[in-house]
């Protein structure tokens, strides 16, 4: 997910860090393991022939079309193993993020015997955009992005037989997911946060609905894509260079998929959706693993903390992790912060 920061001087620091070191006993270190499942490495990442290989697998894979809400064409990518009744995940991305940068992870899933399915959210990647300005983070109603989901699901679900569906869902693609699971308990067996996105900092919230109109405008600090920003030393995103440069080539290649800046819009709907999703944790019946970087930047962790706790009041079943020295990209990390998020992942689904 690309940064998403309004201008605003953060009046709430100090008393973010009281509340966070209040509750962080929710959250486990999650320790540093082998590489289990034999995930790609940073070292083969620089090997051109295995590059290529995780290129020409993805451009396998089967895409395609389905008709979204308000007739937005969503755009989706499948990879579907050959032997039937295996296991399936499904990738809910970040906000501006699309199908093109998960290469890596998918190539890994799949080879650790899982069919893969993923789409791109309406108004970024190649699926469908709502206004004129498609360099502009927009969404008109935020139940949309999961409507979108729900479509997708249901036409492989109906037409794939699978022993078992999971969900992995990173940044904005938490924020749906988790809806999802309150609004569909019954469609997967277990879920996957990686920095989900459920809080602003403050006063992100507190005062984009006196500055959201009907026109959409982009937010403060917030602008069309522009390629002289994504220097590597300048990210809060990853720290890793190779996975870092990887995702900007992968864009640099298809810039249809590009997506710029957020718009009031889209920040209002994304507010007002962190409300619903904390109202609704009582509907939520799927076991979930929750993954907070340590050196987060982008999304408000001290959100985690408040869900997760409520959660566990509820006694719903769920397990949450702090990820030490990682940055809001947990899944093109450094090879030791992606490895242990990945391993633990794919145990919890192995477990359910």
């Amino acid at each position: 997910m690309k940064p998403f920061k309004m201008n605003f001087t953060n009046y709430g620091v100090i008393l973010f860090l009281i509340l966070f070191s209040s509750c962080t006993e929710t959250f486990k270190l999650l320790e540093e393991e082998d590489n289990i499942y034999a995930l790609t490495t940073e070292t083969q990442l620089k090997d051109k022939a295995y590059s290529l290989g995780i290129a020409n697998f993805y451009n396998q894979g089967k895409e395609g079309f389905l008709p979204g809400k308000a007739n937005v064409p969503i755009y989706y990518k499948m990879f579907q193993q050959p032997e039937k009744d295996n296991a399936a995940i499904f990738i809910s991305a970040g906000r501006t993020e699309a199908a093109i940068k998960y290469k890596e992870l998918i190539y890994d899933l799949y080879n650790r015997g899982y069919s893969i399915y993923i789409h791109d959210h309406r108004g970024q990647g190649l699926s469908g955009r709502m206004v004129a300005d498609t360099d502009m983070g927009y969404i008109d109603e935020f139940q949309y992005y999961i409507d979108d989901m729900k479509v997708f699901y249901d036409n492989i679900s109906k037409t794939t037989k699978h022993k078992s569906f999971y969900l992995l869902a990173h940044s904005m693609g938490g924020a749906i997911g988790m809806t999802y699971l309150e609004q569909y308990p019954n469609d997967f067996n277990a879920a996957a946060f990686s920095s989900p996105m459920l809080g602003f900092d403050f006063p992100n919230c507190a005062v984009v609905g006196l500055l959201s109109g009907d026109t959409p405008k982009y937010a403060i600090g917030q602008g069309k894509y522009n390629d002289d920003e994504v220097a590597f030393k300048e990210n809060t995103l990853t720290g890793s260079e190779i996975r870092y440069n990887r995702m900007n080539a992968a864009f640099s290649k298809e810039p249809k998929a590009k997506l710029g800046g957020a718009t009031y819009q889209w920040v209002l709907k994304s507010c007002q959706q962190f409300d619903y999703i904390n109202e609704n944790i009582k509907n939520i019946k799927t076991p979930f693993i929750l993954f907070s970087s340590e050196n987060e930047q982008i999304i408000n962790t001290n959100d985690h903390q408040k869900f997760v706790e409520k959660a566990q009041e509820l006694g719903k079943e769920c397990k949450a992790y702090t990820v030490e020295n990682a940055q809001h990209e947990l899944l093109i990390e450094k090879d030791v912060q992606r490895i242990k998020t990945i391993n633990e992942i794919l145990k919890y689904f192995d477990m359910h």
